[in-house]
Parts: C-alpha cells; sequence; structure tokens
C-alpha cells in the first residue's frame, strides 16, 4: 500500500527536479508554493534556493544548483540530492499538478494543525473565565482558513484567487512556528476535560434554575438543552424549560413528576434523590455564574470535537479543500457564539463561581491567542 507520506515526498522531488530541468516553470507555482510547504525540510530549501536564483536571474541548472547548495544542507550530499530529484521526474514532467499535489498536503497539515490553537484558545477562556482569549484564538483561525483558501484557489487557477484577503496584521502570526508550540506547552501544563465535572456542572445548573425559577427563561433563551452533555440531567433541563414555557409551577415536585413520566417513555434521568441533592447544592449558587461555567464546559467540548473533525477530515482525501474550510469556519462560529456567553453580567459584588475541581488551577493572564 502506499502511504500519503511517500505519495507527498515523491511528488516534491518530481516537482524540484522537474522545475530545475525546466526553471520557467517556477513562474506559475512560486505565487501559491513556500519552502515551508515541502514535508522534507530538504526540499524546503532547494526550493527556496530555486526561488533565490530565479529572483536574481541566476543560471539554474543541476550542477548549478548542487553548487550552490554547499554548505546549505549539513548533512547531506548537495550532488546526491540533486541526482536523487533529478531521478524522480516522470518523461513527460508537469510541475503544476506535482505543486499542486505538495500544496495539498500541506494546507490539510495547517487545517488539521489550528484545532490545538481552537484547544488552547478554549483552555484560556476557560482559565480567565473571559471571552476575549476564545475570540481572538477564532478571528486568527478564521484568517488562516481564509489564506488556505485563497492558496487553493490560487493553485488550481480559480478566478477568486487574484488577491490574498488575510488581514495583513495577522500574516507573521499565522506563519510563526511558536504559535502552535505555545498552544501544545499550555494544553499539557493543564489537565484535560474531566466529563464527571462537567455533568456535575450541568446538574448544579438545573439545581440552581429550581430555586431560582424566574431565571428559567431568560437562560433558556440562549442554552438549549442539546448543549447539555449529561443525558439525564438534558432531560431534566427540557423539563423545566417546557414548564416555564406552558407558565406552570417549576419546583422540586412538578420537575420531579414531569421527569417521571418521560422516563415511562425511557428517556434517561436522574433519580429522585440526585435532583433533590442538585436542588441543594444549587440553592445559593448564582445561576448566572453557574451558566457561564456550563458555557465554559461548552467551549472546552466544541473545541476539542472540532479539533478531532479537522484533524480526521483533513487525513480524509475524499474531503475538498474547500470543505474543510468551511468546516472550520463553522467551528470558529460555534465557538465565537459560545465565548460571547462568558461576558461578564454579574451585579456588582458578586462573586465569580469556582470551577469544580479547579481549586489549583492558575488563572490565565492573557487576553489573545496562545503566543509562543
Amino acid at each position: 500500500m502506499i502511504r500519503p507520506d511517500e505519495a507527498t515526498r515523491l511528488a516534491e522531488q518530481a516537482l524540484l527536479g522537474s522545475l530545475i530541468l525546466d526553471p520557467q516553470s517556477l513562474a506559475s507555482v512560486r505565487r501559491w508554493l513556500r519552502p515551508g510547504d515541502f514535508s522534507d525540510p530538504r526540499h524546503g530549501t532547494v526550493f527556496s534556493l530555486l526561488r533565490e536564483c530565479d529572483t536574481a536571474g541566476d543560471p539554474i541548472d543541476p550542477m548549478a544548483v548542487a553548487g550552490d547548495l554547499a554548505g546549505r544542507l549539513p548533512s547531506a550530499s548537495p550532488g546526491v540530492v540533486v541526482h536523487d530529484l533529478l531521478q524522480a521526474v516522470p518523461a513527460a514532467p508537469n510541475a503544476g499538478t506535482y505543486g499542486r499535489i505538495v500544496v495539498e498536503a500541506s494546507l490539510r497539515r495547517e487545517v488539521a494543525g489550528v484545532g490545538i490553537l481552537l484547544r488552547a484558545g478554549a483552555l484560556q477562556s476557560a482559565l480567565s473565565r473571559e471571552s476575549v482569549p476564545m475570540s481572538s484564538t477564532c478571528a486568527l483561525v478564521d484568517a488562516a482558513l481564509d489564506s488556505v483558501a485563497w492558496r487553493w484557489a490560487a493553485a488550481m487557477g480559480f478566478p477568486e484567487s487574484a488577491q490574498d484577503r488575510t488581514p495583513i496584521q495577522l500574516r507573521p502570526a499565522l506563519r510563526n512556528p511558536g504559535l502552535r508550540l505555545g498552544a501544545d506547552k499550555l494544553l499539557q501544563n493543564h489537565p484535560d476535560r474531566d466529563t464527571a465535572i462537567e455533568q456535575a456542572h450541568e446538574a448544579l445548573l438545573v439545581g440552581a434554575l429550581i430555586t431560582h425559577p424566574p431565571e428559567v427563561t431568560a437562560v433558556g433563551a440562549h442554552l438549549p438543552p442539546q448543549r447539555i452533555s449529561s443525558p439525564s440531567w438534558r432531560t431534566a433541563y427540557g423539563v423545566m424549560l417546557e414548564l416555564a414555557e406552558l407558565r406552570q409551577p417549576v419546583d422540586v415536585v412538578t420537575v420531579a413528576a414531569a421527569t417521571a413520566r418521560l422516563c415511562h417513555h425511557g428517556q434517561p434521568a436522574p433519580t429522585l434523590t440526585e435532583l433533590r441533592e442538585a436542588v441543594e447544592a444549587g440553592r445559593h449558587a448564582p445561576v448566572r455564574e453557574v451558566e457561564r461555567t456550563v458555557w465554559i464546559d461548552q467551549l472546552r467540548r466544541i473545541a476539542d470535537h472540532g479539533a478531532e473533525q479537522l484533524m480526521s477530515g483533513a487525513a480524509n482525501p475524499g474531503l475538498r479543500v474547500e470543505d474543510l474550510v468551511d468546516t472550520g469556519h463553522l467551528i470558529t462560529t460555534a465557538l465565537r457564539d459560545g465565548a460571547g456567553m462568558l461576558d461578564d453580567h454579574r451585579e456588582p459584588g458578586t462573586s465569580p463561581l469556582r470551577l469544580v475541581g479547579a481549586a489549583a488551577t492558575p488563572v490565565a493572564e492573557r487576553e489573545g491567542p496562545v503566543a509562543g
């Protein structure tokens, strides 16, 4: 079986060999192909040299390239590298096609890599309990996705590829390898999500709402039942929303009775003991702070699932680059909407609710996307 990385490496070799034999082909690929697109750093070094020679008007041929590579490839013989590149060139080479194979593999790696930024941005918002880190990271990821879309359109020769619309101020950040390294380091230094804690937060929200029924309608307006991850507490939460919509009393008795009716049809639900414990725990909990905590859990869950989607999609050759970009934008939209729910609407003097199990977690001070 031919592995994707093997096919990409062969395309890199064939492309560079074709450009050495026919330097005029360089003009058609250098607009959208970068040295960093090559999976083999040596190939990126060769492409950089070819661009330099083309810009300076220097000759490009096998002997000249091998001579210019001297000192640039400390662990390899320039002559052997050039020989291998030429050996990979088919009888009727097509540099444009090989270049598109190379750039597609690179763009797929780039889309897969933005997932770590989303996860780190969600973690920063969870630590700071503010929307800014997540919103800023989404803006950066959207710019990265737009850049991917532009480069792919340019490689394919689509009319909309005339101009890169990536904001100028974000371009240096997109090419900064330390950005992903910083995000990875942040994630390694903090614990992964704990689904048991997330469900405890959802139980606390249900209990707080039962003891503060006037808040049910306001919370339900922007937190639909499908956002509750626990099937049992999703049922109880949905029951409360329905009772409030029907203008029925919302208390532990009415919620228990309505939930019991749904249990008869096989829907999962908490036990009466669990419901009473949630109500007791939520009796003195500030509803909006508990809701913020649930939204924080939502952000991390969406970011984790989104990162997995982008990674698996990037590895699927049947999924087009354009579809990958659209998927990425859908994920950032969901995250940006969720981050908006963290904006501080507390009344003066209200203390923020501490995350369950997060007593030893340091508070993030940065208010932007993860930096290297």
